[in-house]
């Protein structure tokens, strides 16, 4: 991941390109806050005595808590923050229709300082997925099922890359569920982690302390003035909001394939998965696969019924032309979730489509 390492490696190429590691990254370098898209968790101390600690400690714990009422004419701060915490949700969910991906998490504790080469660096460490719940009376905070607590991947990333270290793949991967989640243990695990790991990042006694603070406001000529080049810090805020990390979960998987691969340049790379690579090269697969190994939702062409039994034998394709395309999409991923896999679509434009048509009924099921 250092910048002096060379390598004509297509992953390589790929790697680099796949998390944007610059200044404007807000996974890397938050100076403010958005609104619609973060919420200062301390803004929730009133509600808990003056101090929201306590509602972080029991999403650390796995447990669910009120973080908000939705109204309350007694104290006019509350409908203001239910608001914000509203148009988070909205933010949260449009992502999810739009890409399929859930990025709204609890950010605690905060890196602050500069990258040995002066990179600007304010992000949350640890990322908490969580859910928004909407009840008649309050909002509540949920662990989000099946998913784990996990490192910021883009601060980890950068880090390696600007100052020209190893990524920690062991970090990378972490999940924290052996750890325990008693409070101070828990950050004593964190402190003992980032040690392990020789990641330079000095750990405040203020995280230690069970109260949070505010998340402060920088102008970029305050934040270099008050920050000198290679020192980190940790900082008790904690900021619930949308820290997408859909991209970084591919790093590992890549290094990989950096170190087995023996691919010198795309051209090799793509010519090894085409049709011309096999000792038998062919276009015509129809013959290969028999029916009843397919499984087809929406009524598929010859071309259609090709494409899928070329895939079923393991081949990579690219298919030309539009028409009919949603419809191959959408035998293509039934594929993969017939035995329960995961399919993953970067475009929704296509999947409206199918809906459109799933809606009208015409698809078909099994036998028909």
């Amino acid at each position: 991941m250092s910048q002096s390492s060379e390598s004509t490696s297509p992953f390589q190429v790929f790697l680099r390109r796949l998390t944007n590691l610059s200044g404007s990254n807000r996974m890397l370098y938050m100076p403010r806050l958005n609104a619609g898209k973060n919420v200062d968790f301390q803004q929730f101390s009133f509600l808990k005595e003056g101090n929201a600690f306590s509602l972080l400690y029991r999403i650390i714990q796995g447990k669910s808590t009120s973080i908000c009422p939705l109204a309350d004419a007694r104290m006019p701060e509350v409908g203001s923050l239910s608001r914000a915490v509203k148009n988070v949700k909205r933010t949260a969910d449009f992502l999810f229709d739009e890409g399929g991906t859930k990025d709204l998490h609890l950010g605690w504790p905060f890196v602050r300082g500069r990258m040995n080469d002066g990179t600007l660096v304010n992000c949350p460490l640890l990322l908490f997925p969580v859910d928004l719940i909407e009840t008649d009376k309050e909002w509540q905070l949920v662990p989000r099922e099946g998913s784990n607590i996990s490192f910021n991947k883009t601060f980890l990333m950068a880090l390696a890359f600007y100052n020209k270290t190893p990524l920690s793949v062991n970090l990378m991967e972490e999940d924290f569920e052996a750890i325990d989640r008693d409070s101070t243990m828990f950050r004593t695990a964190l402190y003992s982690m980032l040690q392990n790991e020789k990641l330079e990042i000095h750990f405040n006694p203020d995280n230690y302390r069970d109260e949070l603070i505010p998340f402060p406001t920088f102008t970029k000529d305050e934040f270099e003035q008050q920050h000198a080049n290679g020192q980190l810090k940790l900082f008790p805020h904690a900021v619930l909001g949308i820290f997408p990390q859909a991209d970084s979960y591919l790093v590992p998987d890549y290094l990989q394939l950096i170190e087995q691969s023996k691919v010198e340049n795309l051209t090799d790379f793509f010519q090894s998965k085409s049709g011309d690579a096999l000792p038998n090269p062919k276009r015509n697969f129809i013959s290969e696969v028999k029916e009843d190994k397919l499984f087809t939702p929406f009524p598929a062409d010859s071309f259609q019924e090709n494409i899928l039994k070329a895939v079923k034998l393991g081949n990579s394709l690219v298919v030309q032309g539009p028409l009919g395309r949603p419809t191959g999409l959408a035998c293509l991923a039934s594929r993969g979730l017939r035995p329960e896999r995961r399919v993953g679509l970067p475009r929704t434009r296509s999947v409206s489509r199918l809906s459109s048509r799933v809606g009208t009924g015409q698809r078909r099921g099994p036998g028909q």
